[in-house]
């Protein structure tokens, strides 16, 4: 990968996203699983400033090397991994279920540090995806508002390969609502849903992160 690839792909991102909106309102986060940390490190050069690993032994391998940019950990977390994942993550976007959610918190607690958490939706409560049904959501959000070392602030979806629309419409619908409820230990910021092959329809229906990897690094 040449480093001028990476910036015109970047470029080309930030151009689809101002057809919907204000690229400086969405934060993209470039998903580098797949990716050397020297093209890890392009992409920082190059204006990014949010990166995320699906896994939290890669987040933690690379933390050290990597460029000064905002570690987010965007794939399932499991409970056992959760020290792991407090030492090094700015943001913990998967989180699916009270259980992990009371061990972020905990683990936080021990390095006197306020973790700071997305819930993971699966919005089409599909089998095959991790995240919380719409209806796990509320009791997720009341359990979080009672944890001290745990704050909220936001959404994330993985959404439908099948791309309907209809799904990015009802997460939004659904971030709003759930920012309306004012929660304790809750400041609803980021609805981070789109992906490679869908950000741009994402920023579209009012997603403000966006979590990239193939469309930059290609």
């Amino acid at each position: 990968m040449l480093p001028s690839m990476i910036k015109d792909n970047y470029d080309e991102i930030i151009k689809r996203i101002s057809e919907y909106a204000d690229p400086s309102s969405v934060t993209v986060v470039a998903v580098t699983k797949y990716q050397t940390i020297e093209a890890a490190n392009e992409a920082i050069s190059c204006g990014i400033t949010d990166i995320g690993e699906n896994k939290v032994q890669q987040l933690c391998e690379r933390n050290s090397i990597l460029l000064p940019a905002k570690r987010h950990l965007i794939g399932h977390l499991q409970t056992n991994k959760a020290k792991q994942a407090v030492s090094v993550a700015d943001l913990i976007q998967s989180v699916d279920s009270e259980r992990v959610a009371v061990e972020i918190s905990k683990q936080a607690e021990k390095i006197d540090k306020i973790q700071e958490v997305l819930v993971e939706v699966n919005i089409a409560n599909e089998e095959t995806k991790t995240g919380a049904s719409i209806e796990e959501l509320k009791s997720i959000l009341t359990v979080c508002g009672s944890l001290p070392n745990i704050f909220i602030k936001g959404l994330m979806a993985i959404m439908p390969i099948s791309g309907e629309e209809y799904y990015f419409e009802r997460m939004h619908d659904l971030f709003q609502e759930t920012a309306a409820m004012k929660y304790t230990n809750t400041q609803m910021q980021i609805l981070s849903m789109g992906m490679s092959n869908d950000y741009a329809t994402a920023v579209k229906h009012g997603s403000n992160m966006i979590r990239v990897g193939r469309v930059l690094f290609l």
